[in-house]
């Protein structure tokens, strides 16, 4: 007996999927393209509040011509450049090295691993306000334990260049447990009969990692990559309640200089179109990660 085509389950349940579709496509709609539409107007308008309740009406990219030419945001994107290059590479680094060193199933190991992850379950808030005690110049714990062995410590804080040292620091201490899960848990999955033709053909270890480990690990080590890219790009919080952005602009990055835009100066036609330069930026950013990911490893 001949069955029904596919075709007539489709049509028949056609009504279905359009009721249980429809209301979580309208909510997609709702909380992220009206928004960004909202925001793509907002950045073509002249709007400050402290000025006035309404915009004050259509200037073209002349927002976006004033973002690009204040040297705070150029020196925001590049502050953004260096943390999220610099804390993604170091978390990238020890999170695959401590998977290695607290690999096994002992309850040592597994102590280990969980007193690793502690750092990633605290409040970006509550973890800067920490590290702002721990770098205190004077009564901080860290420049205590460096005077113990004869080195005077910098001030963290009040130096430009020393607060985004903390600030990579910070990041990297509370973001490196993400990568140590993911990277335990992909080196868990590699087939042990691999490891062993390899020991057998007299591979060494370095040897193995290379050219039978990291291919098979690369895939979701870029993923992590993206995920933790885009998380140290929008990060905040920590910021907020590390530095303020501070001394100066010295760790203004491109988040805080949009939020101090648009909830400190309340100047929101420029806070819009810094934020569709910051979306613009970030998206080439992953697009490049994602480009990298296509190669053949």
């Amino acid at each position: 007996m001949l069955k029904k085509p596919a075709t007539w389950h489709s049509r028949h349940d056609l009504p279905w999927l359009i009721a249980f579709v429809l209301p979580a496509f309208l909510i997609v709609v709702a909380v992220q393209f009206y928004p960004l539409a909202y925001s793509a107007a907002l950045s073509v308008q002249e709007w400050s509040l402290t000025e006035s309740q309404q915009p004050k009406g259509f200037i073209g990219l002349d927002n976006f011509i004033e973002e690009l030419g204040d040297e705070t945001f150029r020196r925001s994107v590049r502050n953004s450049v260096w943390i999220t290059g610099g804390a993604v590479f170091l978390e990238m680094i020890l999170g695959v090295c401590l998977a290695y060193l607290t690999m096994g199933a002992s309850w040592r190991m597994r102590a280990v691993r969980t007193l690793l992850i502690l750092p990633m379950v605290i409040a970006p808030v509550a973890a800067g306000t920490l590290w702002r005690i721990l770098l205190n110049y004077r009564a901080g714990l860290l420049n205590h334990l460096l005077s113990l062995i004869g080195i005077q410590g910098p001030q963290w804080l009040a130096s430009p260049d020393w607060a985004l040292v903390s600030v990579i620091l910070l990041d990297t201490w509370q973001w490196t447990p993400f990568v140590l899960l993911v990277a335990g848990a992909a080196i868990a999955s590699i087939p042990g009969d691999l490891l062993e033709v390899a020991a057998i053909d007299g591979a060494s270890r370095w040897q193995t990692f290379v050219y039978i480990e990291l291919p098979l690990l690369m895939p979701l080590l870029l993923l992590t990559l993206v995920f933790r890219m885009l998380e140290s790009l929008l990060s905040l919080d920590s910021i907020y309640s590390l530095t303020f952005g501070g001394p100066g602009f010295s760790t203004y990055t491109l988040t805080f200089y949009i939020y101090t835009q648009g909830l400190r100066n309340f100047n929101f036609g420029a806070a819009a179109a810094s934020s569709w330069i910051f979306m613009a930026f970030a998206s080439f950013a992953i697009a490049l990660v994602f480009w990298f990911q296509r190669r053949d490893w």
